[in-house]
């Protein structure tokens, strides 16, 4: 804790010890005054915004929420429920049945953004992950909500390489000057990139689009705002890029954090009208396309032209790269295989729309086109509760099944708590595990 006058320090530790049982160390870890921070620049950028990137305020509830102690940092509070005043913000504690995530959620008959604790020290980041998740508090009501597309095809050795190449032409056409013709022939070479990508993976421009409009305009928005807030430019966006495709680990379900933003402000500057357009265009790179005139190059020259366009951008590097991570993932997919494809394991299926689940999105590994590992998460359906630290999970892309490896002969049907190497499975009353017909010696939760 720093920064805080010592009436706050004794608010804080007091509202931690009425709902918490925690030691003041760990309290201690807790920053409010970057907590506070944040809720005032947030409030600074959305009353600055007026309304105007997307005619609609992106003013509302902020709850920022430390993931040991569950307390909550808020901007606003909740009719019939405690809250104590720290300065201009609020203190409570998340209820019991709330995952800790960032995401927006009910509370109070209101839609609340929640941030997870701690926050990014650098402003501009802790902006932009204010104003990204407060962006999809509104989704909804902006009419841009859309389904979370896997994208398992990013995680395969093409698709990793043109992406990456994609990465490296965006942030080129950022860092040049506006409209020139240098950032048009930087867009250009994405837009190859892209279409290289597509051609080899027919049906992935419509899974990347879909997860451009969740989560690349969020980030865009984040960031624009971010922008104006600090003073920074897009050289700033260019940076994040380039960054963002060195470090990621994989691209599945965070491509568009990447893209996003990128795409955003090129069309920011080529197209100024674009947000208008992209609530009936679905589609960025389209938008991006269109903005400079752009026309892919026929399919019998595509392959070319993208080859010869990447010799620009570091091809044999990206080459190099991804062909030494397609080696070295190669065990670990084949445990994978074995053990949650071949071996025995727990099936729990579901609809999709009663899943609720926490999990990282840059961690999820391609298994196939249709299923992806989760090495982590929280997952939760009518059948109960499961907690996943690490071994991971298979999970169908339509999030109507879930498989956990395991020895079938260490289950009772009587056991209610079942747990493995890194997970643990509470069923509900009125649930147990049965022998899975189609999967000799695995198991199946069922109602009783």
């Amino acid at each position: 804790m720093r920064s805080l006058p010592p009436s706050y320090r004794c608010l804080l530790f007091a509202v931690l010890a009425c709902y918490v049982p925690i030691t003041g160390a760990s309290a201690q870890e807790i920053d409010t005054a970057t907590a506070l921070a944040a809720l005032r620049d947030a409030r600074s950028m959305c009353e600055a915004d007026r309304g105007e990137l997307w005619k609609r305020s992106l003013c509302g509830p902020i709850a920022l929420v430390d993931r040991q102690t569950r307390l909550v940092i808020a901007n606003d509070t909740v009719p019939g429920r405690h809250f104590l005043r720290l300065g201009d913000a609020y203190l409570s504690t998340l209820p019991a049945n709330q995952y800790v995530a960032n995401t927006s959620f009910p509370w109070g008959g209101r839609t609340w953004t929640m941030v997870a604790l701690p926050l990014p020290k650098d402003r501009y980041a802790r902006a932009d992950l204010v104003m990204h998740e407060s962006f999809h508090r509104e989704q909804a009501a902006l009419g841009l909500r859309q389904p979370d597309a896997l994208n398992n095809h990013l995680d395969m050795r093409p698709g990793r390489t043109w992406l990456r190449l994609e990465y490296r032409a965006l942030a080129r056409a950022l860092d040049a000057p506006p409209n020139s013709v240098s950032a048009r022939h930087h867009a250009e070479s994405a837009l190859i990139f892209r279409a290289q990508r597509e051609s080899i993976y027919p049906g992935s421009d419509s899974l990347e689009a879909t997860l451009e409009i969740q989560e690349g305009l969020p980030e865009y928005t984040g960031q624009r705002l971010a922008m104006r807030l600090t003073g920074e430019g897009p050289a700033r966006v260019a940076r994040y890029v380039r960054d963002y495709e060195a470090n990621t680990p994989t691209f599945v379900r965070a491509f568009a954090y990447g893209t996003g933003p990128a795409l955003g402000v090129l069309l920011d500057h080529f197209s100024p009208g674009w947000r208008d357009a992209v609530r009936t265009q679905r589609d960025l790179s389209a938008l991006l396309a269109q903005s400079i005139h752009f026309k892919t190059p026929a399919p019998r020259v595509l392959g070319s032209a993208a080859r010869a366009r990447a010799q620009e951008y570091g091809w044999a590097e990206v080459d190099r790269a991804e062909a030494a991570r397609d080696s070295a993932r190669a065990p670990a997919m084949r445990e994978y295989r074995a053990r949650l494809q071949d071996g025995p394991t727990i099936t729990l299926t579901q609809s999709p729309d009663s899943l609720s689940w926490s999990f990282d999105p840059t961690e999820l590994i391609g298994f196939d086109l249709s299923s992806a590992v989760y090495p982590s998460g929280n997952f939760s359906a009518s059948w109960g509760k499961l907690t996943v630290e690490r071994g991971g999970v298979l999970v169908a892309n339509d999030l109507s099944r879930i498989r956990i490896g395991v020895p079938a002969a260490s289950i009772a049907p009587s056991d209610r708590t079942i747990s493995g190497d890194g997970w643990t499975l509470a069923l509900n009353p009125g649930w147990s595990l049965r022998p899975e017909a189609s999967r000799p010696g695995s198991l199946v939760a069922v109602r009783d």
